[in-house]
């Protein structure tokens, strides 16, 4: 095990993985959609309809927007509620 990630276990004997590498674990839909404003749980699921698959959330300078991506098209969406469709995130691949 690297030496790098830090796991505890806790007391129903589940490995928690430090912060500090959560970029190597993939968080489920639920854990992403518990971190939304009801605003933004309106937009994600509006935008379900017409194909797009919640991506990540990125919280920047206090400000949350998610992520969502359809192919190559990617839309973010404010904590407003509000649906961005010219953003210039580049995705890693």
């Amino acid at each position: 095990m690297s030496s790098a990630i830090k796991n505890t276990k806790n007391l129903t004997g589940k490995i928690e993985i430090d912060r500090d590498e959560r970029r190597h674990v993939c968080p489920s839909t639920h854990a992403l959609w518990t971190q939304l404003s009801v605003a933004q749980q309106a937009s994600v699921s509006s935008m379900y309809n017409y194909g797009y698959e919640l991506s990540f959330i990125r919280t920047q300078d206090e400000i949350t927007q998610v992520v969502m991506l359809l192919n190559e098209a990617v839309i973010a969406i404010d904590e407003e509620g509000t649906i961005n469709t010219q953003v210039s995130i580049h995705i890693r691949k």
